[in-house]
C-alpha cells in the first residue's frame, strides 16, 4: 500500500509538472528571448545558456526609449479607469444586493452580456462620440471608454461579496440611528474592504491588458504599452527581442500588485467565512 500510494504522488507531481511546464514554458522562453541578442533569436537548435544582452530593454525604454512614455501611458488610464469604476460598481452591487427590485436579473444579465460582447463592436461609436466632443487621443477617452467592461466586471464581483455581509449588522447601525448611507459607509465598506480590493486589483489588470479601445482613441503622445508592441511589427521584419522586453515589463505592474496585496486575494476569496 505504501508502494502504491508513493507511486500515486509521483504521478501527480509529475502530471503537475507537465502542466506547469504547458503553461509557464512559453512565458520562460520569451523572458529569455528579452534578454537575448538579435542575432541569437532565431539560433536552432535553441540555446538556454548565452550571456544577457540588455539592449532590448535600452532601445525600447531608454535610447530612443519611446515605450517609456507609453507605460507611464497605460497607469494613467488603467488607475483613471479602477477609480473612476469604483464609486459607480459600489452604488449598483448594493442596490442589486439589499434592494429587492423587479428585473434584478435581466440587469444582471444584461451586464455578463457587455462583457461578453467583442468590444471591437464599441469602437466605432465610441470613436464617433469622442471626436465630435473633442476628447479624441485624450486619456479621459480611454478611461471613460473602459467603464463600458470595467464597471459590469466590477459590479459582478462586489454584488457577491456584499452578499456576504450579514445583514443584521446594517440593521443594528439603523437601530441606532444610523442612515443607509452611513451604515453603507461604516458597516458596508469596512467589512467588504478585501472585496473592494480584489475588485480593483482585477479591474486594473483588465483595464492594463486592453487593447482595442486605446488602439482606436489614442494617439502618439497617449498610447499605451500594448499597443506600443504593435509598433514592433514593421514592414522589413518583427523585432521579437524589443517585443519581448516591451511585454516583460508590462508583466511587472500587475505582478507588483499581487505581491503587495496578495493575502487580500486569499481575505477575498474566504470572505464567507465571516457570515453567520
Amino acid at each position: 500500500m505504501r508502494r502504491r500510494s508513493r507511486r500515486d504522488k509521483v504521478t501527480i507531481y509529475a502530471l503537475m509538472a507537465l502542466v506547469m511546464l504547458f503553461f509557464l514554458g512559453p512565458i520562460f522562453w520569451f523572458i529569455l528571448l528579452a534578454f537575448r541578442h538579435p542575432s541569437e533569436a532565431y539560433t536552432l537548435p535553441p540555446q538556454l545558456f548565452f550571456e544577457p544582452y540588455l539592449g532590448n530593454f535600452g532601445d525600447t525604454f531608454v535610447d530612443p526609449g519611446n515605450n517609456a512614455p507609453q507605460l507611464l501611458s497605460s497607469v494613467i488610464v488603467s488607475t483613471g479607469a479602477t477609480l473612476l469604476s469604483l464609486p459607480f460598481a459600489l452604488a449598483a452591487a448594493y442596490a442589486l444586493s439589499r434592494f429587492a427590485m423587479r428585473g434584478k436579473e435581466f440587469i444582471m444579465n444584461w451586464y455578463i452580456s457587455l462583457l461578453i460582447a467583442p468590444p471591437i463592436v464599441f469602437v466605432i461609436p465610441y470613436f464617433i462620440l469622442m471626436s465630435r466632443i473633442g476628447w479624441a487621443g485624450a486619456y479621459q477617452a480611454m478611461i471613460v471608454t473602459l467603464q463600458t467592461l470595467a464597471i459590469p466586471f466590477s459590479v459582478w464581483l462586489l454584488k457577491s461579496f456584499m452578499d456576504e455581509v450579514p445583514l443584521d449588522l446594517e440593521e443594528a447601525a439603523w437601530v441606532d440611528g444610523a442612515g443607509r448611507f452611513a451604515a453603507f459607509i461604516r458597516i458596508i465598506i469596512p467589512l467588504a474592504l478585501p472585496g473592494i480590493i480584489v475588485t480593483s486589483m482585477f479591474t486594473f489588470v483588465f483595464s492594463w491588458n486592453n487593447v482595442i479601445f486605446p488602439l482606436a482613441l489614442s494617439k502618439q503622445s497617449t498610447t499605451t504599452l500594448p499597443v506600443g508592441t504593435i509598433s514592433f511589427f514593421a514592414s522589413t521584419g518583427v523585432y521579437w527581442g524589443h517585443i519581448a522586453a516591451t511585454a516583460v515589463v508590462a508583466m511587472l505592474p500587475p505582478m507588483i500588485i499581487f505581491l503587495l496585496l496578495g493575502r487580500y486575494v486569499v481575505r477575498g476569496l474566504t470572505f464567507g467565512a465571516v457570515k453567520g
